[in-house]
């Protein structure tokens, strides 16, 4: 018999947990927040949780309480004991229980909470306390209770109760004191008495953990291994008879077995008619008052420890419970649950859809099928998967299909079946509603059709034309064919017969508003309109323009190309599933409603609960049941139980410190003692009161913080320095702020906090005053004014003394200087007329100096005039030559001159004619009579001495130079620079050119080479007694045609510069030559004057120019 009890206990007991795992498995995980004891610095054991009026979280642990405010844990020790119960009384104070301690928390005079020990006030008999493990802070007073005693104290009142046995564990309950006293039963407190609770005789060998009330008629009575009972307050009541057996009622529950194994230790009634139980080893149990199951909160949901001692439900229905390893909290009206790899979901997901009653998910390894179990996958196929979807045959049969990285599978049975022998990837289906059993699919490099053919589906082939990378694709109302083309764009196309893949008008649009990198594009059909949503948002196409435009109606920041975003579903209801981001990988996720005038209002904060990343479908269900796949896993959403959109209850200013982290305050301001003696804290988060800092205590740091619990990370905060910021801050989640080098003055430092709701909470401000420094105050500008009316007078004093002295000798000095100025007025006088004599004088040899001008002006225009009259007539030669020429001295007379003689003959062919270019050393009147000599002397060596070699008719130019100018003796520098050509016409219309040159060279041009070429002469000089560094003048010959020319010139127009120093240059004036090479001899001449003026726009020239052009033309019959 025993070994088929134990075999039934065990049954049950493992049925339950197969209970409670199931519910895990259809339900998901429920958010968990987890605190070990390194994230508060304190013992792994604690034993009690309380909240304050501000909504921070106080924790009796071994080493103290701890206090928490979503961001930052503070101890306040209580002598040194461990605390083990809390409670708050009606103005806020926090009571505390532990280690033969008893006392409260208020604020010091350094703002921080602290603990004042009532140990004192306790009577002799109860000495020592002990472990004090209840309190409870009432209208009659405060009950601590410990093994030994029961104590009620009220102001200098202490009353206290003695047990029969000992106090076990002491409760309160709808206004009574209820004392557990094993081996004597269950008692409770009236007219100062503890009395037997009646009917309770039963229970009187049992530990009770927990009483709450159940209703207003019924407690709930928590034993630690017979489950839970109800009593019923009737029977405590005078009026009323109550059997006995009604008195106290065994309440059954799914988890009775459950509870029973693992122990209850303590309890707490929740919102909706529900209980929460926790146990000594198996976490916490929620119930409803059905005894139903309705959620589990252990290992296996991601508690940190399964050993809870306390629970507590804030302000925000978030149970925290007390462990004896660690700290958590979670919430319990949640509409979000999760599913990840430790629920049996393995990889990133990537689709849902429901099939048969099964909801399956493709993933990253594979397909899985959710039972009561857990995840089931898919046998033998763990291959990267897409989209899942439901195909239907024209008798509407439903099939699964799924798109993978190798191809198309058909899943049937609980197996992978490929369809066809397409073997290259598979991203996304939809179904033709114009062609009965047909399926588009959007494959790797193109799209695909699927056709249900004699009861099983094959892969038809690929539409012909279609390319790229396809991601999405949708069939119009009008029956096109409209698909993404990864980093192209979209295309479109006219389906004729799928049957055949005969399909025209095949068009792209690679041209979407803001250039997106069409990447992760979706193609949906929302209201009849085709619309593309990119990393630059959303657009819809234009038919009348047959162009996408920018598309507003989910936000403007979907239109302006600033938000990505990536439609995903749009459910039964027509809501829009979307996902959006700034960056690629931090993506949230977002529903915009539907409502009936075809607008949609978005909730962007509804899931921002759910951490950033990518989301890729979502399957909405009815009674508003939606799965969200997600790179993490599987969230399930609960439409019909409301989220959590409260304001931020509290914001707290925490601390605020000075220059060298000194403490001004730390969270809370001690008010003055209450009638009971008890000292009272003022919590308000808006100082009333101005603290005043010294001038040196300027640079200030304010800490603040919101105890939001659940979204702390998340909470924004925005503030202001009245008094010196001009505007609010930008939203940020820093929670400190610091000043620095305040001037002195008035400031009221106020913040706000904002929650993902959007929802901002009150403000909270802390006043202050900066004194002035001493040296600002008034009596020290009393003090400047004084010592600077002492320094005037001192100042005026002395001054007017010097001045008087000044005075005397001034009187004395100015019959002195008028002495000396008469002396000086009487010479001044004398030298006066010896100017204007002397003035007289100079205006006779400015007379003679004008003259003499004149006259010098004179003799330069008619050395003009000869120099003039020696030069060439150029006309002589119009028979042989089309000529130009720049001639342009530096002064009124010229160092250059050009010279031509022609030799006649018999016949054309024995003619010869000379040209030359000559540039004398110096300019201006040397320079003319340089240029006479040279003139004179060329006509004689070639006339009369009849010397017609060129390089001879140099070195006769030199010799004769240098017995002109004896320079054999009078070491003379004066020369000649010259080119000079001697040109014959032997043959018809062709010309030979002997050309030698004195440091200069001959430039020419043959017609049809559209270049300029350059003969150079010798590096020798004629005349001067420098030493050459060619020892004689050679010959260079050429042959030109008619239409060539050749270009003599001096070094002037190369050498000019202009406004910023740079020459001319020789490449310079060979392309304004060859620009107009073509052009009139004369018309070239006036080009190359007038690129050349420009060039050399107002800057003074500083050398004579010459230029000499020569154009052959063609010999006339």
């Amino acid at each position: 018999m025993r070994f088929r009890g134990f075999t039934l206990i065990t049954f049950l007991f493992l049925f339950t947990l197969s209970l409670l795992n199931s519910f895990a498995q259809e339900l998901g995980r429920y958010p968990i927040f987890n605190f070990n004891h390194r994230d508060y610095a304190g013992h792994s054991q604690n034993w009690a949780i309380v909240q304050d009026q501000r909504g921070l979280i106080y924790i009796a642990n071994n080493t103290g309480v701890i206090e928490y405010d979503g961001s930052d844990w503070r101890h306040i020790s209580i002598n040194g004991a461990l605390s083990r119960c809390l409670d708050i009384d009606s103005e806020g104070r926090i009571w505390v229980g532990g280690q033969d301690e008893i006392g409260y928390l208020a604020a010091d005079s350094t703002t921080s909470l602290k603990y004042y020990s009532i140990t004192n006030k306790i009577n002799s008999g109860c000495i020592p306390l002990g472990l004090v493990r209840q309190v409870f802070a009432t209208k009659d007073g405060v009950y601590f209770s410990s093994n030994k005693c029961l104590l009620l104290v009220k102001g200098d009142v202490v009353k206290f109760w003695k047990p029969k046995t000992y106090f076990h564990r002491t409760f309160y309950a709808n206004g009574k004191l209820y004392a557990n006293q094993p081996e004597y039963g269950l008692t409770y407190l009236q007219n100062d008495s503890l009395k037997p609770l009646v009917g309770t005789d039963n229970l009187s060998k049992k530990l009770l953990y927990s009483i709450q009330p159940f209703n207003s008629k019924k407690l709930l009575l928590g034993t630690q291994s017979d489950g839970l009972y109800l009593y019923n307050l009737n029977a405590l009541r005078n009026d009323t008879v109550v059997i006995q057996d009604s008195i106290v009622t065994k309440f059954k529950t799914e988890v009775d077995d459950f509870l029973v194994q693992n122990l209850i230790y303590n309890s707490v009634p929740l919102p909706n008619s529900r209980i929460a139980i926790g146990t000594s080893r198996g976490g916490v149990v929620i119930i409803d008052k059905k005894g139903k199951l309705i959620r589990t909160i252990n290992l296996a949901s991601n508690l940190q420890d399964e050993s809870v001692w306390n629970l507590f439900l804030d302000n925000q229905n978030n149970l925290w419970m007390a462990l004896n390893n660690g700290v958590s909290y979670t919430n319990i009206s949640s509409p979000l649950t999760f599913y990840d790899d430790n629920l049996g979901l393995k990889g990133s997901l990537q689709s849902i859809v429901r099939f048969n009653n099964y909801l399956y998910i493709s993933s990253s390894v594979g397909i899985s099928k959710k039972t009561e179990n857990g995840f089931q996958e898919i046998k033998d196929f763990n291959k990267y998967s897409n989209q899942l979807a439901l195909a239907y045959s024209s008798d509407n049969n439903a099939f699964l299909l799924a798109g993978t990285v190798d191809g198309i599978y058909q899943i049937i049975n609980d197996k992978a079946k490929r369809i066809g022998q397409y073997k290259n990837g598979c991203y996304s289906f939809t179904s033709s509603k114009l062609f009965p059993n047909i399926v588009y699919a959007g494959l790797s490099d193109g799209v695909g059709i699927l056709r249900f053919y004699q009861g099983e589906w094959v892969f038809v082939g690929k539409i012909e034309g279609s390319k790229g990378q396809v991601y999405s694709l949708l069939e119009d109302s009008e029956g096109r064919l409209w698909f993404s083309n990864r980093y192209k764009g979209v295309s479109r196309c006219n389906i004729v017969n799928p049957y055949q893949l005969a399909a025209d008008q095949l068009k792209s649009y690679d041209q979407l508003p803001f250039a997106p990198k069409c990447d992760d594009m979706s193609i949906t059909l929302i209201d009849g309109s085709i619309k593309v949503s990119t990393d630059k948002g959303l657009c819809h196409y234009n038919a009348s323009t047959d162009s996408f435009t920018p598309d507003s109606c989910l936000g403007i920041e979907f239109a302006d190309g600033s938000t990505g975003i990536r439609i995903l579903n749009q459910d039964k209801k027509g809501n829009l599933w979307f996902e959006a981001y700034k960056t690629n990988p931090n993506r949230w996720l977002e529903r915009a409603l539907k409502y009936p005038d075809n607008t949609y209002r978005r909730i962007p904060a509804q899931f921002r609960v759910i951490p950033d990343m990518i989301f890729n479908d979502v399957l909405s269900e009815d009674n508003d049941i939606n799965w969200i796949a997600s790179y993490d896993g599987l969230y399930r959403y609960d439409g019909k139980i409301e989220s959590e959109k409260q304001s931020i209850i509290k914001l707290l200013i925490r601390r605020v410190t000075t220059n060298n982290a000194k403490q001004v305050f730390n969270g809370s301001l001690s008010l003055p003692e209450n009638a009971l003696g008890y000292r009272s804290t003022n919590f308000s988060p808006t100082s009333t009161s101005k603290q005043k800092f010294n001038s040196w205590d300027n640079s200030i740091i304010f800490y603040f913080s919101s105890p939001f619990f659940g979204q702390n990370q998340k909470i924004k905060y925005s503030f202001i320095l009245e008094g010196y910021d001009n505007n609010w801050s930008e939203w940020s989640a820093d929670q400190k702020k610091e000043y620095t080098n305040l001037p002195s003055g008035n400031y009221k430092f106020i913040v706000k906090a904002k929650n993902v709701f959007e929802n901002e909470s009150p403000i909270a401000s802390y006043s202050f005053t900066i004194k002035r420094p001493w040296y600002k105050s008034p009596a020290s500008f009393i003090l400047y004014l004084l010592i600077i009316a002492i320094i005037i007078w001192v100042y005026v004093t002395v001054k007017t003394n010097l001045l008087k002295s000044s005075n005397v000798r001034l009187q004395a000095l100015v019959k002195e200087r008028t002495k000396d100025l008469i002396l000086y007025q009487e010479e001044i006088i004398e030298k006066n007329e010896e100017l204007m004599q002397q003035k007289e004088e100079m205006q006779v040899q400015r007379d003679e100096l004008h003259e003499q001008n004149r006259q010098t002006a004179a003799s330069l225009e008619y050395a003009k005039t000869i120099q003039q009259a020696i030069l060439p007539d150029l006309n002589s030669l119009n028979d042989i030559f089309e000529h130009f020429v720049l001639y342009r001295p530096k002064d009124v007379v010229s160092g250059d001159f050009y010279w031509i003689s022609r030799i006649p003959a018999k016949s054309k062919q024995g003619e010869k004619i000379f040209v030359a270019v000559v540039d004398c050393t110096g300019h201006g009147v040397p320079g003319a009579f340089m240029s006479m000599i040279g003139s004179r002397l060329l006509s004689e060596i070639v006339n009369e001495k009849k010397i017609h070699n060129p390089a001879d008719i140099l070195s006769e130019l030199d010799n004769s130079v240098n017995q002109a100018l004896r320079q054999d003796v009078s070491e003379s520098f004066d020369g000649m620079d010259a080119s000079i050509c001697l040109i014959e016409h032997k043959i018809a219309n062709q010309y030979i050119v002997t050309f030698a040159g004195a440091n200069r060279m001959l430039y020419f041009y043959q017609s049809g080479t559209n270049k300029i070429q350059t003969l150079r002469g010798n590096r020798k000089t004629i005349g001067g007694i420098m030493p050459d560094v060619d020892p004689e003048f050679l010959n260079t010959r050429i042959y030109l045609s008619p239409d060539d020319v050749i270009i003599l010139n001096s070094d002037g127009i190369t050498d000019q510069n202009n406004e910023q120093r740079k020459k001319y240059t020789a490449s310079r004036f060979h392309s304004a030559l060859l620009t107009n090479i073509d052009k009139p001899m004369k018309t070239i001449g006036e080009k190359i004057a007038k690129d050349f003026d420009i060039f050399k726009k107002n800057v003074f020239q500083r050398d004579d120019i010459t230029v000499l052009g020569l154009r052959f033309r063609e010999e006339n019959d």
